[in-house]
């Protein structure tokens, strides 16, 4: 899986919004959204809320992941630990791009929230290096990784997959002694 396949399935995922128009019920192939009436909150795809909001058709509702106090306990506990701790969405990071690029307005304290979220993923980056280097000094063939992100991982799996080959190569070529 690639990066534009994981944008693709985190827009299905479901947001809030509050819609300033009336319409019935949508029957799309996931299941059914709507009734839209104006200014009642409902859950829809990310994908129509996009396509909503840049119609000028709804308003977000800041999901709870994203509101400045849990972004900011998130890269706090993040800090704390050594290992990776779990995030609220496997598409955290992609989703909160999304929602910040198409609904920043909509958002309390949205640029504030922006930068933790960038403070948030370079330091799980910085872990992965770490993680990445210190497989590779042990000269192990597998690792267990726990609570990555759909995107994080698939930074890391081409990477990863060719360095654990050429560590397989290179320990078959040394002569046991």
């Amino acid at each position: 899986m690639d990066i534009d396949e994981v944008q693709y399935l985190s827009e299905n995922e479901l947001i809030s919004v509050v819609p300033n128009f009336k319409h019935p019920e949508i029957n799309l192939i996931r299941g059914s959204v709507g009734p839209f009436l104006p200014l009642v909150p409902l859950q829809v795809p990310i994908w129509m809320a996009i396509h909503l909001k840049e119609s000028h058709r709804c308003r977000f509702v800041c999901p709870e992941w994203l509101t400045f106090d849990s972004v900011q306990e998130l890269l706090r506990q993040e800090q704390q630990q050594e290992t990776f701790t779990p995030m609220p969405n496997p598409y955290v990071f992609i989703l909160s791009q999304t929602i910040m690029n198409v609904a920043l307005e909509d958002i309390p304290n949205g640029d504030q929230i922006r930068l933790l979220m960038k403070d948030l993923w370079d330091l799980r980056l910085a872990k992965l290096r770490s993680s990445i280097g210190n497989l590779a000094r042990s000269g192990a063939l597998y690792a267990k990784v726990t609570h990555l992100t759909q995107v994080e991982i698939c930074l890391i799996r081409n990477f990863l997959k060719t360095s654990l080959k050429h560590i397989a190569q290179l320990q078959d070529a040394v002569p046991d002694e």
